[in-house]
């Protein structure tokens, strides 16, 4: 059969197959009879049916169960409007006062303009969140990932038909769009910038182990170093939380050291404040004697003393280009993957190495 036969197959049994949902053959809650009964039905292929089913579970009209079949979905209220959803981490107002509400904020502020309203949760019960989305009606949810253990969110989501995006890289099975910053190659920018200046000896604050944006900045971090052919020295990776404590704790650790980097690059902007401030407490000048390079490029970055070099991670635009995604798929659409630029901001935490500090 011809492609143009094979498109014009598939639009009639979506056609049919909301003509019987409108008509109430299958009601709200009914399982559809499975794929292969419907191919014979219609004297089509199965990949034809597929296809189909597929359009209709993107329109949310109807929705699978991994291992159970296809239900038809409840229709929502006339007067309610389209509702999508941002799931996010168990207590993500407290962790980071600076990661989350531009996300959030772009997020929304996106979905509004376009007519929808935001349904967010969090991860605090992830199965009770869940069945929130499923009674509220929201057929399409953002993802937000942080670790490998959130694709079980994600996956679970799209067990139940509903449509999902993640935010950062999803890194599972299934075929998911995905809007996430270019973390290696901004930690790749910065690190090679403190290279053409000269500097040979890092430090390098890695993050949590698990962490998928610390895992991508580590490895721009060591590329550039590869590339380089400066010698990656596993003793000067340190693991830190992304708190200003991390840093700050680091820092005593890095003076009881006989010897100090030239360079230290932070996998963010609070742990390289901290570093700065328990460095400048025992008498080390930055840039002078050691420069500091952080990733996110949070507000309080520019009114260090002095102000810190960084990694802008654009939060707010990964937002609003996760819902346009996220709507443009809840719309009958295609969304492809995307990856934000994150440009390196020069302020006066870098300069050139000193003579006599390093390894």
């Amino acid at each position: 059969m011809e492609k143009g036969n094979l498109n014009t197959k598939h639009a009639e049994v979506v056609l049919d197959l909301q003509d019987r949902l409108s008509r109430g053959v299958y009601k709200t809650g009914q399982q559809l009879p499975s794929e292969p009964l419907l191919a014979h039905e219609y004297g089509v292929a199965y990949m034809t049916i597929r296809r189909a089913i597929t359009t209709l579970v993107e329109q949310g009209q109807l929705y699978r169960v991994r291992g159970r079949g296809t239900y038809v979905a409840e229709p929502p209220s006339p007067d309610q409007a389209p509702s999508i959803g941002l799931l996010l981490l168990r207590n993500w107002h407290s962790i980071d006062p600076f990661y989350f509400p531009p996300l959030v904020s772009g997020f929304v502020a996106y979905a509004h303009e376009q007519g929808h309203q935001v349904h967010l949760a969090d991860r605090s019960e992830p199965l009770l969140e869940i069945l929130q989305f499923h009674e509220l009606h929201v057929r399409a949810v953002a993802c937000v990932m942080l670790e490998h253990d959130d694709l079980k969110d994600a996956d679970g989501l799209l067990d139940r038909g509903v449509m999902v995006v993640a935010i950062n890289n999803y890194g599972g099975l299934r075929r998911v769009t995905s809007v996430s910053p270019n973390n290696r190659k901004g930690c790749y920018d910065a690190t090679k910038a403190l290279i053409e200046l000269g500097h040979r000896d890092f430090m390098f604050l890695a993050g949590p182990r698990l962490n998928l944006d610390a895992i991508e900045r580590r490895r721009g971090y060591e590329a550039a170093l590869r590339e380089s052919g400066v010698h990656i020295r596993s003793s000067f990776v340190v693991e830190t939380g992304f708190l200003e404590e991390a840093g700050y704790e680091q820092a005593q650790a890095v003076l009881q050291r006989d010897v100090l980097p030239t360079a230290i690059v932070s996998v963010s902007d609070l742990p390289a404040i901290g570093m700065m401030k328990g460095l400048q407490e025992a008498g080390i000048r930055i840039p002078r004697d050691i420069s500091i390079v952080g990733f996110g490029d949070f507000r309080l970055s520019a009114y260090m003393n002095p102000a810190l070099t960084t990694v802008r991670l654009c939060l707010e635009e990964i937002g609003r280009r996760a819902a346009e995604a996220l709507i443009a798929q809840y719309r009958g659409g295609r969304s492809e993957t995307v990856t934000i630029d994150c440009p390196l901001v020069w302020r006066e935490s870098v300069g050139p190495p000193p003579q006599g500090l390093g390894f």
